[in-house]
């Protein structure tokens, strides 16, 4: 029942969002055809079209890799290379592409290619490019193995909760549906 209520919210606020886009795409698309010579003059059919194209498109968008940030009590960040983090009732997991096995993630650092993670059995450095994993059982052995290639230490990693929200707010949360 949450997803269908979050569902609404996105076709919502993807036509919130159109009544902004739509302008911006007109005026565009008025400006083409008047330099090819080709504008026959103002019709609101038109403007009715590009809006419910440009909604229909913001829905759609909602839906793809980088649009998608789950339904309902889903939630989801996507981290690169076809990779995401997911959580469902507040336990947040990691599934590396091409398996089924999901990592419980206690917290997490995306830097560059390199996601680091402090799971159940201590903590973990996954390569989104490589697909490689190195395991540490404890955290000083990640500090150092962290210190010495640059990424962040066990301290810095944060929760799946203010992750989302540094992804998902700002700027996207206004422009993306």
């Amino acid at each position: 029942m949450t997803a269908l209520f979050h569902f609404l919210f996105v076709i919502i606020k993807s036509y919130l969002l159109a009544l902004i886009y739509t302008p911006i795409v007109w005026l565009l698309w008025v400006l083409i055809l008047k330099v090819r010579k080709k504008y026959t003059g103002f019709k609101w059919s038109g403007i009715w079209r590009v809006y419910v194209i440009v909604g229909l498109l913001l829905i759609m968008f909602s839906f793809t890799y980088y649009g998608n940030h789950g339904l309902g009590d889903d939630s989801r960040i996507p981290l690169g290379h076809g990779e995401a983090i997911e959580q469902g009732d507040q336990f947040a997991y990691f599934t590396p592409k091409g398996t089924n096995k999901q990592v419980h993630v206690k917290a997490f650092v995306l830097k560059g290619d390199n996601l680091c993670m402090a799971v159940d059995s201590g903590y973990k450095v996954y390569n989104l490019k490589t697909k490689g994993v190195v395991n540490f059982s404890e955290g000083q052995m990640y500090d150092a193995f962290a210190f010495s290639y640059g990424l962040p230490l066990s301290l810095q990693l944060q929760s799946f909760s203010s992750q989302y929200d540094n992804y998902w707010n700002g700027w996207r949360f206004w422009l993306l549906p």
